[in-house]
């Protein structure tokens, strides 16, 4: 009887040659060492065999015609061996004897080379990653893992842009070009995470670019249908997609994986995402998983031989979603089971020259928007038949890997987490306890469990073009420009930060009664509260603006330069002026993480550790420009001991643009210092660039005129929003080098008073927090979604942004929403050829509106300027005599050459009576577009919807673009 696993290699097999034999006859390994690329196998006794190279991109039978680069016989037991250039290392090696392949192709499986790196692969304590969008709040949160996106579109060039403008690379004795500031953007994401031990992976990423000098155009899957997308497959049909994709694979190993961490280090590389969801995420267009996956295993193995070169341990995973012996959707040409994936690409690996590919795996909770995963369907815990795995049923993976028949040299394959998140469903306090539950729950049962190395959370910041999840530790904010701003900190945030700490289990406590259960052993196997702290939290000392340094000892002075001190978390130049060290940043739109409230930096690594011995304090000399916009401004000083123990201290500033000093108290530490860094912020949302100045980096035997506490941190929060009678809360942490001498007094402002009115916070010590409950008096703030509160302490007045819960954003009455997959009657009018419902589109952000489908339109390759209408006739006239004004959510292509922007027109009409709207919009996120019909007469039966965009500016004669509409309603206020 032959077993499914037989018929599956065998199948596998099959799918990359035409000429794959199932004997075992044939090459059995390639190793590849510094001299030379080692063929072995088997065929006939004393029979000349024929070893030939061919490109990975070649079917077998390519080397009928060409010459064997190699030639020997075969032994009396019919083992052979062959010696070959090391030039050959990503080529596949058939061989032939008496006219014919023997057996089937291989690749290189045993990589012995020297790679340019060698050192272990970096380890964390702790299990807890994120998908950093903000890097020095990730420094905050305790990160040890990390997933960050690469855009290969963005990074690689087709030529050579100039000094400055492209970084040349040389991939197999050919000049490739990447971008300059592209790449410069990845290091300053990577180098801050890297230098705080975060293991950091790279996702290697492809989105359509229509820039001339973007590298997409080679890089895509020739079959790629741009009704898919957003994410595409990467070219490994040409030889010249093969070429593309190998040097850049090579210069991001090279790059990140260097002993001395000049850019950062990046050690994974996890090729695509959610392959199993190809037509959305991998797209090749219309194929079924034996068609698709040859292609994505040649880009796997390049990975992984790319990588290996650079570094010994660098590791390579493979993407999949939650969707495991089921697909996400019945249609097996655009959509499979992760678990066929996983199968079928074990027995291919197997019989071509098996490698250590890993998976990075994706346990959403069944139901995406709802983050109660302990309540999951689809879930049980058979690893053959479960249709998802989520985060109810993790265990399985690592079950189902362990299998003998799939691990790699005998060994599981490693796993990480790389992506899955909790969503808030809505803005109330019960939905943020349900996703800070989720997240709790999910951790835990990840931390005690063995076969995962990470659990790397998506998102840091909720992302308006996200399909209406919300799965951030922040909330948005939608005053900004940019997709993901970070405004107010919601409940998980403070979950994930102290859940692998001392305070784990008080940090999670009130996410018992939200599951239903008494003890966490209930829901968590292996659960074991003493393994809970892994970690320790920077230990907080005080700090002063006040106090002045006595006994000093000068660490730098910058007179000979900038002294090692380096760009950090969201700067981007360091330089000397005058003796002076200029910390820069930037601001440029949709750079989230440069608004005035985030940290921004800069550091030094020390030549050698410093002493502390006998030293009270670390002193700084700060100079920030002043502007107003940013609000109160604030300065945090970090000193990392060579030990690993940090501790640190933050001050607000003085008014005005003056030098001051800023100082910590480490008369409580004692050590080495290592690395030493500098941080400031704002208090606003306000856009900031700009530079901060630093002088006479000091430490210091005394501090004189420290006896006034005025360096605490106030923050109020009310969850329930800030009417009167709803519950406040407010913390009061000592940031001084004295106790609190005085209770902190409430003041009126914003027309905000609570009750009590004033907080008993004498004796609070330095580092020390607490929080106090009140209740909101008076309510009359300006905004009720942004209020403020004002305190006042020994003299010092403190005004302080209230965290609420944001603006509950408004639910249209629905018109069309396309959720039940169908066009709803809409059709293509003039410049549109075909109208569909779709999942995903190529443009960003790529996922409807709201709801699981949107409506598509494509165009036919014709002029940018031309319009592109979608319409229906509604077979009844649509009754909006409630309507106040009808809104449609519209998004596109963008990247038409020559264009300055895009238009988009709306249009309602009621027989010969027409209302309509005509506006600019963002191409590449979703747009409301809003029509007043509050005044119209022929609302009461609209017969007629239309919707047209065009670009505007200079015409661009071949453009082929989507148009999509989603979320059309209406509501009955303005």
């Amino acid at each position: 009887m032959i077993t499914a696993a037989v018929v599956t290699a065998l199948t596998a097999a099959a799918l990359v040659t035409t000429s794959a034999a199932a004997a075992p006859a044939g090459i059995t390994s390639v190793r590849a060492t510094d001299q030379s690329i080692q063929v072995k196998g088997t065929a006939g006794a004393a029979t000349d065999v024929a070893v030939y190279a061919l490109g990975v991109e070649q079917d077998d039978s390519a080397w009928n015609g060409g010459t064997p680069v190699a030639t020997v016989r075969s032994d009396a037991a019919g083992a052979f061996a062959a010696t070959v250039s090391t030039q050959l290392y990503y080529d596949k090696f058939v061989a032939v004897a008496d006219g014919a392949i023997v057996g089937t192709d291989h690749q290189v499986d045993d990589v012995a080379i020297t790679p340019t790196n060698s050192y272990p692969y970096p380890t964390s304590p702790t299990k807890k990653g994120l998908q950093v969008q903000l890097t020095a709040d990730a420094e905050e949160l305790g990160v040890g893992h990390a997933a960050i996106n690469v855009a290969f579109n963005q990074i690689m060039q087709m030529s050579d842009a100039g000094a400055g403008q492209s970084i040349p690379f040389v991939s197999q004795g050919r000049t490739f070009y990447f971008d300059a500031a592209a790449v410069g953007g990845i290091d300053r994401q990577i180098k801050p995470l890297s230098d705080n031990r975060t293991v950091v992976n790279l996702i290697l990423l492809l989105y359509r670019d229509d820039r001339p000098n973007s590298s997409w155009q080679v890089l895509k899957h020739p079959d790629a249908d741009l009704r898919g997308g957003p994410v595409f497959g990467f070219n490994t049909k040409t030889a010249e997609g093969i070429a593309y994709y190998t040097a850049a694979v090579e210069f991001l190993a090279q790059r990140y994986t260097r002993t001395d961490q000049q850019y950062g280090r990046a050690t994974g590389f996890i090729v695509g995402n959610e392959i199993d969801a190809p037509w959305d995420w991998q797209n090749m267009g219309l194929k079924t998983i034996d068609e698709f996956l040859p292609y994505y295993e040649r880009a796997l193995r390049i990975t992984y031989l790319a990588t290996r070169k650079a570094y010994g341990e660098a590791r390579t995973y493979v993407s999949l979603t939650h969707a495991w012996a089921r697909s996400l959707v019945p249609d097996p040409q655009r959509y499979y089971a992760g678990k066929d994936v996983v199968d079928r690409l074990n027995a291919m690996t197997k019989v071509h020259g098996d490698y250590p590919w890993n998976v990075a795996y994706h346990p959403y909770p069944d139901n995406l928007v709802d983050p109660r995963f302990w309540k999951d369907g689809n879930t049980t815990s058979d690893p053959d038949s479960t249709p998802k795995i989520t985060l109810r049923n993790i265990e399985v993976l690592p079950q189902y890997l362990s299998r003998p028949g799939l691990t790699y040299d005998g060994q599981q394959r490693r796993i990480i987490l790389s992506e899955q998140g909790c969503n808030t469903p809505n803005t109330s306090a019960e939905s943020e306890r349900n996703q800070a539950a989720c997240y709790a729950l999910a951790y835990y049962k990840v931390a005690f469990l063995p076969g995962i190395d990470a659990f790397i959370l998506h998102r840091h910041v909720d992302h308006r073009q996200e399909g209406g999840l919300r799965l951030g530790l922040w909330w948005w904010d939608d005053t900004v420009d940019a997709p993901a701003a970070p405004k107010t900190q919601k409940l998980v945030y403070n979950v994930f930060r102290d859940i692998d700490t001392s305070r784990s289990l008080e940090a999670t406590k009130f996410a018992l009664d939200v599951i239903g259960i008494k003890d966490w052993s209930e829901l968590v196997p292996g659960w074991d509260p003493a393994k809970l702290a892994v970690r320790s939290n920077p230990a907080t000392v005080g700090a002063s603006r006040t106090a002045m340094p006595r006994q000093v000892r000068t660490l730098m002075d910058f007179t000979s330069g900038t002294q090692g001190w380096r760009v950090s978390d969201a700067s981007d130049q360091v330089t000397a002026v005058d003796g002076v060290l200029r910390t820069h940043f930037t601001w440029s739109a949709g750079n989230a993480a440069q608004l005035a409230q985030l940290w921004r930096g800069t550091d030094v690594v020390l030549p050698q550790a410093v002493d502390t011995a006998g030293a009270q304090a670390l002193s700084v000399r700060i100079r920030i420009p002043a502007d107003a916009a940013v609000g109160t401004r604030f300065v945090k000083i970090k000193a990392y001991g060579d030990d690993g123990r940090v501790v640190e201290g933050a001050t607000r500033l003085g008014d005005g643009a003056d030098w001051q000093r800023a100082s910590i108290d480490l008369s409580g530490w004692s050590g080495r210092i290592a690395r030493i860094k500098v941080w400031v912020r704002g208090s606003t949302q306000a856009a900031w660039s700009g530079s901060f100045d630093l002088d006479d980096v000091q430490l210091a035997g005394a501090l004189a005129g420290a006896d006034r506490t005025g360096n605490l941190s106030i923050a109020a929060a009310a969850p329930e929003g800030i009417g009167a009678g709803k519950p406040v809360r407010v913390t009061v942490r000592n940031d001084d080098l004295r106790p609190v001498s005085d209770p902190t007094d409430v003041r009126p402002c914003d027309g905000v008073t609570l009750d009590p009115s004033t907080f008993p916070t004498t004796g609070i010590a330095p580092g020390a927090a607490t929080t106090f409950a009140a209740t909101v008096a008076r309510s009359a703030p300006a905004d009720p979604y942004s209020p403020r509160m004002c305190f006042q302490v020994a003299g010092f007045e403190y005004e302080v942004a209230v965290a609420v819960p944001p603006k509950p954003v408004p639910v249209a009455k629905p018109l069309f929403d396309f959720d039940d997959g169908t066009t709803q009657g809409w059709q293509a009018g003039s410049g549109i050829a075909s109208v569909s419902a779709a999942t995903a589109t190529a443009n960003g952000p790529g996922v409807p509106q709201a709801g699981p489908y949107m409506l598509d339109g494509a165009s036919p390759v014709e002029s940018s300027l031309l319009p592109k209408t979608m319409y229906v006739d509604p077979p009844k006239p649509l009754d909006l005599s409630a309507a106040k004004r009808v809104v449609a959510w519209v998004d596109s292509y963008g990247g038409a050459p020559n264009s300055t922007g895009y238009e988009v027109t709306f249009t309602l009409r009621s027989g010969s009576s027409v209302q309509t709207i005509t506006q600019p919009y963002k191409a590449d996120q979703w747009n409301e577009v809003s029509l007043d019909v509050s005044n119209w007469a022929g609302r009461s039966s609209v017969d007629h919807v239309e919707v047209t965009m065009h670009a505007v500016g200079g015409d661009y004669p071949n453009w082929g673009a989507h148009f999509q509409v989603d979320s059309l309603g209406w509501f009955d206020s303005l």
